[in-house]
């Protein structure tokens, strides 16, 4: 099912940093913990900061970062020891009142485009790996990071 009709993906702006903040700590199953200050130094970083915006109602948001970025991740250096031309997914997150509305496949379809895309699933987060694999990503490896097994997948562009 794909969002109404009344949807557009737009940038990220500053009056969006206290619901993309309140929608990532809803979903922290799935992301790490973002505060006001570290979402803002995010989309600053960023290569793409869009959200999914239904009718003025922010429905989700993805956040991709160039290679190269000044980023302290163990996730992303991962990739950066091991990828030239890509661009890491840091986190996209559905709002709980969107979710399996096609939110995220909009997303995803807005920034895989002409570079390879690079992300981390939890080894638990089953719903995501049969997500990702259905798009077409594939495991390129595994990183131990906070206790927990995180599978680096890849897709190509």
């Amino acid at each position: 099912m794909r969002p109404v009709e009344s949807t557009v993906i737009r940038p990220i702006n500053p009056t969006d940093l206290d619901t993309i903040v309140d929608i990532n700590q809803g979903a922290l199953e799935g992301v790490g913990p973002l505060d006001y200050e570290s979402a803002a130094l995010l989309v600053k970083q960023s290569d793409q900061a869009l959200v999914l915006d239904v009718a003025g109602d922010v429905a989700g948001f993805v956040i991709t970062l160039p290679t190269g970025a000044t980023y302290e991740s163990s996730r992303y250096e991962w990739f950066e020891d091991r990828l030239e031309d890509y661009v890491y997914l840091d986190r996209i997150v559905v709002a709980d009142t969107h979710r399996r509305q096609g939110v995220a496949s909009c997303l995803y379809d807005a920034v895989e485009a002409d570079l390879p895309v690079a992300l981390e699933v939890y080894e638990t987060n089953d719903v995501s790996l049969a997500f990702h694999h259905s798009r077409g990503y594939r495991q390129i490896g595994d990183l131990m990071h906070a206790g927990k097994r995180n599978l680096m997948l890849l897709k190509a562009s």
